[in-house]
């Protein structure tokens, strides 16, 4: 348990980091008298990515597992959903380059 806890927080410190300036970052350019619908779209996409996230991480570790404790089957899930987030991250980053840009005022 105390091996996981450096990493924790140090994932903790990054996501901290990053949530932050996240919304104001994507909500700056949004108009006055859109703002509140922007940020419940903001904060619904969040909502529902972390829904998706959590339910194909579940999806990936029970299916190596089949609901096995066994300790070498949970490691093998483990590792497939790391490469599944891994993997996910890799083309959200690449799509984001497909995001049309704003031209510039």
């Amino acid at each position: 348990m105390v091996i996981m806890a450096v990493p924790l927080m140090m994932l903790g410190c990054f996501v901290g980091a990053i949530g932050g300036p996240l919304a104001d970052l994507s909500l700056q350019n949004v108009e006055h008298a859109n703002a509140g619908s922007a940020s419940g779209l903001f904060n619904t996409a969040i909502d529902l990515g972390m829904a998706l996230g959590t339910a194909l991480t579940g999806v990936v570790f029970f299916s190596v597992t089949g609901g096995s404790a066994d300790g070498a089957l949970n490691r093998e899930a483990f590792t497939g959903v790391l490469w599944t987030v891994g993997a996910a991250s890799v083309v959200i980053w690449a799509l984001m380059f497909l995001i049309p840009r704003r031209a510039e005022e």
